[in-house]
């Protein structure tokens, strides 16, 4: 992988990119399949650009992405305030990683506006990125969580009742309004429930 691709340096001049090289400290890394390359006791202030191979990000023990070379990690850590790392990146294949220190990137955005952009730009997609994956993730959670409530508050007819309205089921179900909709778009699609305004009926009994 060439490192003339990393994000950073999009929309930059090659004498520019040479520029930023010259002035960046930078150290390749290789690590053997299974090696944990950050968590909370090794993350450090750098970007670390994958060069080969293949790593995983875990929160936990969810796996949220896998990267390949031209990906990075470290980004959102970068200028933290020296808080533990909240993921681990472990290394799925032997891989090469190439590490930029933090005062190298502050350098570049100093001489570079372009750089800083770039930065806030990835740093953008990349909250998108891990809110739908956190939406996919909790989806299947939202959907039993809200049959389970509708089916211990359900009337003999099936009829469930909405007094709060939708502001306060969500509330009650610990839910944000859209991840309510979503569950319940979800059930009515499974032919598990029949809205008719603020009431919900449900159409199967069985648990979810």
């Amino acid at each position: 992988m060439e490192k003339d691709g990393l994000f950073l340096l999009q929309g930059l001049s090659d004498e520019e990119k040479a520029r930023c090289w010259q002035m960046a400290d930078c150290s390749e890394c290789t690590y053997d399949k299974g090696q944990v390359l950050y968590d909370t006791h090794l993350a450090r202030p750098a970007l670390a650009l994958v060069l080969d191979g293949c790593v995983r990000v875990l929160h936990g023990h969810v796996e949220m992405n896998r990267l390949h070379p031209g990906d990075v990690f470290g980004a959102a850590a970068l200028f933290g305030n020296a808080e533990p790392y909240d993921s681990t990146v472990e290394a799925c294949t032997a891989c090469r990683v190439l590490l930029i220190p933090q005062q190298a990137v502050s350098s570049w955005m100093a001489a570079l506006p372009m750089v800083a952009q770039n930065y806030v730009r990835f740093l953008s997609d990349r909250i998108r990125f891990l809110n739908r994956r956190l939406a996919t993730l909790t989806a299947g959670q939202n959907d039993g969580k809200l049959w389970q409530y509708l089916q211990a508050c359900r009337e003999e007819d099936g009829r469930v009742t909405l007094l709060t309205g939708m502001t306060g089921l969500a509330k009650r179900l610990d839910m944000s309004r859209s991840s309510l909709y979503r569950s319940l778009d979800a059930l009515e699609e499974s032919g598990r429930i029949r809205r008719d305004g603020k009431c919900i009926f449900l159409l199967k009994q069985e648990d979810m």
